[in-house]
């Protein structure tokens, strides 16, 4: 077979020369029915989908076939009469050219793995499996070699491809600071890292080969974890994530949170699973801090709550139990002042008394609407109040001389009539009492908005103090001194407008003092 060379060179046999044998002789000799033979063997080693190449030991080519052509792009014609490595720039994978020709020499054949350069550039890996044919009666040079080359470029890149995949799991499972495990399905442990072996106190080589039921799970754990187990077995899920408590080298449990991936085979059955560990022991101990402060601050809260609805009760027993001999001190105090002479020591003494009453009345509405506010009674039912009657009214109410100018239109708003007269009350009494009295009431109205304006002329409020205008039970140090009041008027002001869809606001006059401006809604 290997004497066949129809591409051509020395000692090549034509098949025109064949046709002529037979002519001459008249009869089918031996060597036509040789030449005949090699024919159809070389057909038979053209068709082979793989590179065939017959050559010399020193590597001339002498053969070449389709297979070749289409693996290294060079043609036939192109690669007869070449050396092979020199042409495909042969590397070995498998040892050398040197232990090649020596496996060669002395056993007639050699296997390994080739890299070699196309005519294109491109290198290819090919399984290369050569035999020696030596012809009967021969010399050495006579010699030749069949070499068949498969391409394995694909399968060479796929196993370098999987094993690049395996040293980056392993330096990932080696190096991960999270526990990572990978667990048989008979439940021993076959590989675990430092992070894993760690949480539990243990070296990595003590749990290997361990069972994770029988050694590490707490008992009452177990059952759960087969019946999750057995949801991966089924397809029911690809993976699951709970919580389980393992066995430390000292005794205690380690909670921990773990996610198990069940590894199936090529052919889906399952084949192992893997562990990723956390240990959640600090969590849950914070958890546990949490939930005991929890109930501590809910048994506070209710204690809280008890109390404040004691001082709501108390406060409204006072309020009323203060109320109604208020009432008749301050009726007789009335009765009194218009049966004494003017000029007499007892008329001085019933305008101390009345005013004291006034005094103290005005402190125990301020405190009970505080009261309500703070426990959420305050209900606005609003309806439509006439602005210039409503603040008249409330001018009348508030008293003092001279009685304070209402400018303006007249208008209807959406009010409580209650709450309006309280909160024009609270403005000019808060104007009497730290800026000498009000100046002027102004009403605006505003697309579908009403402005009420309480001017006065006083010394204005401090920069520093208008962020805290309105809160509860504050008042400018500036005052404390020298004012008398409970710090509520102005946060109740507030609540009554917020409660009634409007609000309320403080800016500084332009001429010095103080302009505060209720917002309604227009009827």
């Amino acid at each position: 077979m290997c004497g066949i060379r129809e591409n051509g060179g020395e000692g090549a046999v034509r098949l025109d020369e064949i046709s002529a044998i037979g002519v001459r002789g008249g009869n089918r000799p031996a060597r036509v029915k040789a030449l005949e033979a090699s024919e159809t063997q070389a057909a038979l080693l053209r068709l082979i989908p793989a590179a065939v190449i017959v050559r010399r030991l020193d590597g001339t080519v002498l053969w070449w076939n389709d297979g070749a052509q289409d693996l290294y792009g060079w043609s036939a014609d192109a690669a007869l009469g070449r050396r092979t490595h020199r042409l495909l720039n042969t590397v070995f994978e498998d040892g050398s050219s040197l232990t090649q020709q020596a496996g060669l020499e002395s056993t007639g054949r050699w296997e390994g793995r080739l890299r070699h350069l196309t005519a294109t550039g491109r290198t290819v890996t090919v399984l290369s499996r050569q035999v020696v044919h030596r012809p009967p009666g021969g010399t050495s040079g006579d010699v030749e070699v069949l070499e068949v080359n498969t391409d394995v470029t694909a399968v060479r890149a796929a196993e370098e491809s999987l094993v690049r995949n395996e040293q980056r799991f392993r330096a990932q499972f080696t190096q991960s600071a999270v526990g990572q495990a990978i667990r048989a399905l008979d439940g021993r442990l076959l590989a675990v890292n430092k992070a894993f072996a760690r949480i539990i106190g243990r070296h990595t080589d003590e749990l290997v080969g361990r069972g994770v039921e029988t050694d590490l799970i707490h008992p009452a754990d177990v059952p759960r974890v087969h019946h999750e187990i057995a949801g991966l077995f089924a397809g029911d899920a690809a993976f699951y994530t709970h919580e389980v408590r393992l066995r430390h080298a000292d005794g205690h449990w380690v909670d921990i949170e773990a996610t198990v991936s069940l590894v199936r085979d090529s052919e889906g059955r399952p084949e192992h699973l893997i562990v990723v560990a956390t240990d959640i022991s600090q969590r849950r101990l914070a958890e546990h801090a949490r939930d005991q402060a929890s109930a501590a601050l809910a048994e506070r809260n209710i204690a809280l709550e008890e109390a404040n609805r004691l001082k709501l009760d108390i406060i409204g027993m006072l309020g009323h139990e203060i109320s109604n001999p208020l009432a008749a001190i301050l009726g007789h105090s009335t009765l009194l002042a218009e049966d004494v002479p003017a000029d007499s020591p007892a008329a001085l003494a019933v305008s101390v008394i009345a005013r004291q009453a006034q005094r103290l009345d005005e402190i125990v509405g301020e405190v009970l609407s505080m009261v309500s506010i703070d426990a959420g009674n305050l209900n606005a039912v609003r309806e439509p109040v006439p602005l210039r009657a409503a603040l008249t009214r409330g001018v009348e109410s508030a008293g003092g001389e001279p009685r304070v100018p209402v400018h303006g239109p007249d208008a209807t708003v959406l009010f409580h009539p209650g709450h309006l007269q309280q909160m024009v009350v609270n403005l000019l009494s808060n104007a009497a009492k730290y800026a000498g009295g009000a100046t002027a009431i102004r009403v605006e109205t505003a697309g579908g908005r009403v402005l009420i304006r309480v001017e006065d002329r006083g010394p204005g409020v401090p920069e520093e103090f208008r962020p805290r205008l309105f809160d509860r039970l504050t008042r400018a140090e500036r005052d404390a001194g020298s004012v008398r009041g409970t710090g509520l008027g102005l946060y109740i002001v507030r609540s009554l407008a917020r409660a009634n869809h409007g609000e309320v606001r403080h800016q500084p006059h332009p001429d010095g003092g103080s302009i505060f401006t209720i917002e309604c809604e227009t009827a």
